[in-house]
C-alpha cells in the first residue's frame, strides 16, 4: 500500500517521486501551494476579514534554488510565506508543523 502524507488541514495526498524529470513533480508543488493559499483564505474568512486573498509567487524548482516565496495579500495587508522546496514536498512531521506554522502566522499577519 502506498503511504499518504498529510496536508495541515488534515487531507491525504499521493507520495511521489521527487524526481525532477517528470511533470508530477512541479504539479505537486503548485498543488501544495494552493492548498497553502486556499487554508490562509478560511482562515482570514472565518477571522472575519472577507477580502479576497491575492497573491504573487517567486518559486525555482528544486532545493537547490532555496527558499520559495509565496506573497498573500489582503485589501490593507500582506505576508510571506518563506519555505524550502524540501519542506513544501516534505511529507515528514516536522515538514507539516512547517507548513502549519506558516499558515498560521500569515493568518495572523492578515487579520
Amino acid at each position: 500500500m502506498k503511504q499518504r502524507a498529510v496536508t495541515p488541514e488534515g487531507d491525504t495526498l499521493p507520495k511521489i517521486d521527487k524526481s525532477p524529470l517528470t511533470v508530477d513533480v512541479p504539479r505537486e508543488f503548485h498543488r501544495r501551494m494552493a492548498a497553502v493559499i486556499d487554508a490562509v483564505q478560511t482562515g482570514m474568512w472565518q477571522a472575519g476579514v472577507h477580502d479576497l486573498l491575492g497573491y504573487a509567487t517567486d518559486y525555482a524548482f528544486g532545493q537547490q534554488r532555496g527558499v520559495q516565496t509565496l506573497v498573500l495579500k489582503s485589501k490593507h495587508r500582506s505576508a510571506y510565506v518563506r519555505l524550502h522546496w524540501d519542506t513544501v514536498m516534505g511529507d515528514a512531521d516536522d515538514d507539516r508543523r512547517l507548513v502549519s506554522a506558516a499558515i498560521k502566522s500569515a493568518i495572523n499577519e492578515l487579520t
